[in-house]
């Protein structure tokens, strides 16, 4: 688990993604890290008082990382997949357990995390599962387009079916 280096208005926009605590992520022109990572909020991105800590993302490759994150980097790719921890079996279920005790503001402290055991089933069953969740969140997300358009349409329809309604 290491911290990140990279002050989020200090940072230089360039070719790599910087990840932070929003949803979405920025860019710099250098990078911290090339592998593949969860990368955790340290801090609550929902402001003071707020225990969530709303986004963990899953990064690979060439990224920064801002420095109100950690970078959660399996140390034997053989057997972890870090996509895998990603999931709602892994860091999300640590972080939901280890946030706000005690406390108004969602600050994960790196220490409570660490000592965290993640169960892990075989390396193959992992990437399966990673899989299969990808695929429905496709599907969700194209449900929730459909929705999104056919409310829109029904809205546009409306005052012509008034209209023809009281005529």
């Amino acid at each position: 688990m290491i911290k990140g280096e990279t002050g989020i208005s200090s940072a230089t926009p360039g070719e790599y993604p910087l990840v932070v605590t929003a949803k979405e992520r920025k860019t710099s022109a250098t990078y911290q890290f090339n592998t593949q990572a969860v990368c955790i909020p340290l801090v609550s991105s929902s402001g003071h008082g707020k225990k969530s800590l709303n986004y963990v993302h899953y990064q690979e490759g060439k990224f920064a990382l801002a420095t109100i994150l950690a970078a959660v980097i399996p140390k034997k790719h053989d057997e972890i997949y870090a996509a895998f921890l990603n999931s709602n079996y892994g860091i999300r279920n640590a972080i939901s357990y280890t946030t706000g005790v005690g406390s108004s503001q969602g600050n994960l402290n790196v220490n409570r995390v660490r000592p965290y055991v993640i169960p892990l089933p075989p390396l193959a069953e992992q990437k399966a599962i990673v899989e299969k969740v990808d695929y429905l969140i496709k599907i969700i997300d194209q449900l929730e387009a459909q929705i999104k358009h056919r409310k829109q349409l029904a809205e546009e329809l409306m005052p012509t079916v008034l209209t023809e309604t009281f005529e």
